[in-house]
């Protein structure tokens, strides 16, 4: 396994066995996401500062009902792990301003709020969310049936790339032709939506996907064909072989394996144990030397985050809460 892989399992067990034993959440869904953000951020999860987080989106008078909905814990996580959390609020109060101008009201722009946030300089703020904005009329243009407040996540990190608009719309329809029947409408909309932010042509990335996701089911993975596939979709556009990417997930998949707390996540369970692997490797790769292109991580962090966004969001939607004694 590499080192950088090696040592992000490492961190990942040591959080979700600290978060899972210290703080109890209403959805098992949110423990391996959260948990993915101490991982990025290279922290370790403390309870204090995690409860500090969720007592400044309870106490500050300017938090809407959308800041202490079902992702109240993920958007915890995400203040807990930076230096200054009341700061982190703050802007991200004034980004959730800005995006209510330019989209519905929902918690899907809280959570990206506190994504956007973190990548984009303040000034430029409303400059990406406008043209996310344009992106996401185009997409309802194109698919007014597929296109929902989910999709708004992918519009906004579209609008990181350097295509054009019409580049951008182009491609993504390319690769809903190129894919669909491979899953149902709304998983291969999202894919198409990932690959839009590559390089290369539709018939290049469409192709990998599909060499990636045959390779995975000829080694007898078993992957759903949901909105999970978007995060397949985005270690695809990986400077990587396919064969790398197949060998990187097995030898992360082996190393949870071996640790039984990882699998007694119900949401994930048997039928989809490699999303804790997917969500390692899509972190791994955005912050490996090996590539060079500051613009090819950023794509890979943007399509990475959309996509785990994506997914996470639709099992909310899924799963049945728990509620815990």
């Amino acid at each position: 396994m590499k080192e950088l892989l090696k040592n992000l399992c490492d961190k990942y067990l040591l959080n979700l066995g600290l978060f899972t034993d210290l703080y109890p959440l209403e959805r098992d869904i949110l423990y391996p996401v959260c948990t993915s953000v101490f991982c990025a951020a290279d922290a370790e999860f403390d309870l204090s500062k995690f409860k500090a987080s969720l007592s400044l989106i309870k106490e500050n008078p300017k938090m809407l009902s959308s800041f202490r909905s079902t992702v109240r814990p993920l958007i915890a996580s995400l203040i807990s792990v930076s230096d200054d959390p009341s700061g982190e609020m703050t802007r991200c109060l004034d980004c959730y301003e800005t995006m209510k101008k330019y989209f519905t009201n929902s918690e899907h722009l809280a959570l990206l709020s506190m994504l956007l946030v973190r990548v984009v300089p303040a000034e430029r703020t409303e400059e990406y969310i406008r043209r996310g904005r344009q992106i996401y009329d185009r997409m309802k243009k194109e698919h007014r049936i597929l296109t929902t407040k989910e999709d708004v996540a992918f519009a906004v990190m579209l609008a990181f790339s350097e295509k054009s608009d019409d580049q951008l719309i182009d491609d993504m329809e390319k690769c809903y032709k190129l894919l669909k029947g491979s899953a149902d409408k709304n998983s291969i909309q999202s894919v198409s939506h990932v690959l839009a932010m590559a390089d290369g042509t539709p018939e290049e990335k469409c192709g990998k996907f599909r060499e990636l996701y045959d390779s995975m089911l000829k080694k007898g993975k078993k992957y759903g064909k949901r909105y999970e596939i978007a995060m397949l979709a985005a270690l695809s556009i990986a400077d990587f072989e396919s064969s790398e990417i197949i060998d990187d997930l097995s030898d992360t998949e082996a190393f949870l394996a071996q640790h039984k707390a990882v699998y007694d996540l119900s949401e994930f369970g048997k039928e989809e144990p490699v999303c804790h692997a997917f969500m390692l490797m899509i972190t791994a790769y955005a912050g490996d030397d090996n590539i060079g292109d500051e613009v090819k991580k950023r794509v890979l962090m943007a399509a990475g985050q959309a996509a785990l966004y994506s997914f996470m969001v639709y099992s909310m939607m899924t799963v049945t809460p728990v509620v815990p004694e």
